[in-house]
């Protein structure tokens, strides 16, 4: 993958470094939260209104709302907590993925969850079709999934208390967003759970591409080709080797 020269800078951040990339989705996520939310609690929501997920305007043509609507939180404590994780998360996985490749799969994972949600909410489940969503924590929660898996060996403090890490990471994050979906409903929470879906199908390979590598290996392994480029060799004659 082509490097991009800006991506391969880090900021400083109160004495920390980071990555450009993780750094561009803190920011845009704290700026446009600032600018769309706050906004809209004082009367100017037009900036909030274009760029929540919403299924009809999406299936209309209005496809920016496939990436915009993960930059607004509206909690201010998920806000801070949120680029806190795109922060640390995004550190490690940006220094293992390479920025570029970092972005792309935020970016893959934003937008098949948001679309995603909005067939489900438009053909499936349809008394969501008229809903919309916006929050930062599909994206987080799917980074947090990725970071156990690809760094199974470090901890993390959740909430600054208890140190898990790995698979017990993993567990805790799928339990925390079923909790959660549980007490406030499955279709408000109904974007984490596809975002989780989603990154779990990706960590163990159930992806378009893995599924045709799969079912071209298992053709191979059991229908057998004969070489095309192999002639048999008609072996001459031999005189007899001794006599009576």
């Amino acid at each position: 993958m082509r490097r991009v020269p800006f991506l391969q800078r880090h900021v400083t951040v109160l004495g920390a470094r980071f990555p450009m990339a993780p750094m561009l989705l803190a920011g845009t996520t704290l700026v446009a939260t600032v600018l769309g939310v706050a906004g809209a609690r004082n009367g100017i929501g037009s900036l909030l209104a274009l760029g929540l997920l919403q299924p009809g305007a999406v299936l209309s043509g209005q496809v920016w709302r496939l990436v915009t609507w993960t930059f607004f939180e509206p909690s201010p404590l998920g806000l801070i907590f949120a680029v806190l994780s795109l922060l640390f998360f995004g550190r490690d996985l940006a220094s293992s993925w390479g920025p570029e490749r970092f972005l792309l799969r935020c970016l893959g994972l934003v937008v098949s969850t948001g679309l995603v949600t909005c067939l489900i909410a438009q053909f499936l489940w349809t008394s969501l079709g008229a809903g919309s969503w916006f929050s930062a924590w599909p994206l987080v929660e799917g980074l947090i999934l990725a970071w156990a898996t690809q760094f199974p060996g470090s901890q993390v403090l959740v909430y600054f208390v208890l140190p898990v890490a790995g698979r017990r990471l993993v567990i805790l994050t799928i339990a925390g967003t079923l909790l959660f979906a549980a007490l406030g409903g499955i279709g408000v929470f109904l974007p984490n759970l596809v975002a989780i879906a989603l990154t779990m199908a990706w960590l163990h390979g159930v992806t378009p591409r893995g599924l045709w590598l799969r079912l071209r290996a298992r053709s191979v392994r059991f229908t057998p080709r004969r070489p095309t480029h192999l002639r048999p060799v008609e072996r001459p004659e031999e005189p007899p080797r001794w006599l009576h």
